[in-house]
């Protein structure tokens, strides 16, 4: 039996379209929107793009005015990405408002809500906060999750920890002096 994607860190529940979906990239999602989004170089390999460095770009071009993300600069941003990447977070997540026991989404009903809560259908603004909500949820866990499993946010943290110490090991000091200088 496969876990409940509430009990993701990475996951996040947010408004689209007609009420509250979980948002979520698996781990075999996030590899197929990171080659779907990517290029074909002069070589014609297929060239993927980070869903980091989406999400980089992404927290470069917003600010936050009364609890809403706003675009402050979006050199970086494109329409057909951000669809894309809410498709298959919408997919990923596959549940949604249920008045009971939950509402699939698969493909169908993924492009069903990209009609009502995608571009052109709402301005950029909107798709790229959700795009960065869940991208972030992805990267750095999502608040409100953290907030509802205290115990699974304190082991990410003390694990990170550990992580963190062990490379800083690793690096040796002329390496964290170099480091710390940047």
């Amino acid at each position: 039996m496969t876990k409940p994607i509430s009990e993701y860190l990475t996951a996040t529940r947010q408004f689209v379209g007609d009420g509250e979906y979980w948002l979520f990239l698996p781990l075999k999602s996030a590899i197929e929107l990171e080659n779907r989004l990517g290029h074909v170089d002069r070589e014609g390999r297929r060239q993927p793009k980070s869903l980091a460095r989406i999400h980089g770009q992404l927290m470069g071009s917003f600010y936050e005015q009364d609890g809403k993300l706003r675009i402050l600069d979006g050199g970086e941003i494109f329409p057909d990405e951000l669809n894309e990447i809410l498709r298959f977070g919408l997919i990923g997540g596959n549940l949604g408002p249920d008045h009971g026991d939950g509402t699939d989404v698969g493909p169908q009903r993924a492009d069903g809500l990209l009609a009502l809560a995608g571009y052109p259908a709402r301005p950029i603004e909107e798709v790229a906060a959700l795009a960065f909500r869940l991208l972030h949820a992805m990267i750095m866990g999502d608040p409100a999750q953290r907030e509802a499993m205290p115990n699974k946010a304190s082991e990410s943290d003390a694990l990170r920890a550990r992580l963190n110490k062990q490379i800083a090991k690793k690096l040796g000091p002329s390496m964290r002096k170099q480091a710390k200088a940047t």
